[in-house]
């Protein structure tokens, strides 16, 4: 089967921090091999977001975790790059990744308490993460501390370091994990639908946050979600992924304005602020395709509006996935897509689009 770079068309730059080339990760199992990652590329640069969007089970997720080198077994990095500063970190050893995660890359989880010890007060916890890679003095390292929590917009800092995790709120206790992913000043930040539990309140305040932090800092920041809306207000570019693969990558208004492939009108189409009020909601039919059984050709035929026999082929013809392609709409707006075009007439339109966008922002 013919593999294609996903980053293959976008041009190169001196100020990328991160660059991901045909990554692929899969997992063996007893059922067969999953494929969950299937060669995905894109550069980020240094003070930019990338949003990376999709269903659940479409891999971007472990897009995340692969970057990061924390895959646990049966999954492994079967072949690609991750080039974080020009240096492969798919061919570091355990120690290598050790001194760079938390360091000068950070992770922040959907659940608070994956960063944070039940068990220990937030100041140890702070100062452990701080002590893993810096010599300061306590002293120094608490008010560091302090200062972190402060920028994250938690009052009374002081008082919160010596408290437990149980006695935060779940967004107290959010905005505590991405203080501690802020504490080295890493260059890159990887946040895994860190806002999906918390309400719209709290969401907009920690996104607000978010975008002051990488204004600020110049810190590369890749969001992961489910939620176009979110993305909408936080990106500057997107990538959407489905079945292991980016379908269509561009900037946030190129995607949102004019999206191209079929999947990515669907996510714009199901949203509440893309249709009229009293109107059905529109949605994509069927289901994500099991990953131990692909279909021939395009992944998605099975539920696209527009597949043709091109798209669907017989199983004894060599399958031919659709290439990753420059769109007509702009140069750096690209789409995984035999028939990439505009959204038929019952689609969201691009103005409900746009509308999404500022909305969001």
């Amino acid at each position: 089967m013919p593999h294609d770079s996903d980053n293959s068309s976008l041009p190169p730059t001196a100020a990328s921090v991160l660059e991901v080339k045909d990554l692929h990760t899969q997992f063996d199992t007893r059922a067969g091999v999953l494929p969950v990652v299937n060669g995905v590329g894109f550069r980020l640069e240094k003070g930019k977001v990338l949003g990376l969007v999709g269903e659940s089970g479409s891999g971007k997720s472990v897009t995340g975790f692969s970057i990061m080198g924390l895959l646990d077994a049966p999954g492994r990095i079967v072949s690609g790059q991750v080039l974080f500063n020009g240096q492969d970190l798919a061919q570091l050893d355990a120690r290598a990744l050790r001194n760079i995660r938390g360091n000068r890359i950070a992770m922040i989880f959907q659940d608070p308490m994956a960063t944070l010890n039940p068990v220990l007060r937030i100041d140890v916890q702070m100062l452990e993460t701080i002590h893993a890679h810096r010599k300061m003095g306590k002293a120094e390292a608490l008010e560091h501390c302090r200062q972190t929590l402060a920028r994250m917009g938690i009052p009374s800092p002081h008082e919160r370091l010596k408290a437990y995790p149980h006695q935060l709120s779940g967004g107290m206790r959010q905005r505590v994990a991405i203080a501690i992913a802020l504490l080295n000043g890493p260059e890159l930040i990887i946040a895994d639908e860190p806002t999906t539990a918390l309400d719209v309140t709290i969401q907009a305040q920690i996104l607000s946050e978010m975008q002051q932090l990488v204004r600020e800092t110049g810190t590369a920041l890749i969001w992961i979600s489910h939620d176009l809306s979110v993305v909408a207000g936080l990106a500057d570019d997107i990538a959407v992924m489905y079945a292991g693969r980016i379908v269509e990558h561009g900037s946030v208004d190129a995607v949102l304005d004019t999206p191209q492939h079929p999947y990515t009108q669907g996510l714009i189409g199901s949203l509440p602020s893309a249709n009229q009020r009293s109107h059905r909601l529109q949605q994509i039919s069927g289901m994500a395709p099991n990953l131990l059984d692909l279909p021939p050709g395009c992944a998605f035929a099975p539920r696209c509006p527009r597949a043709q026999a091109r798209c669907q082929q017989p199983p004894d013809m060599q399958t031919i996935e659709p290439p990753l392609s420059q769109a007509a709409t702009a140069t750096a707006h690209t789409v995984r897509c035999f028939f990439p075009g505009a959204a038929p007439a019952n689609a969201a339109t691009p103005e409900a689009a746009a509308d999404l966008s500022r909305s969001a922002a």
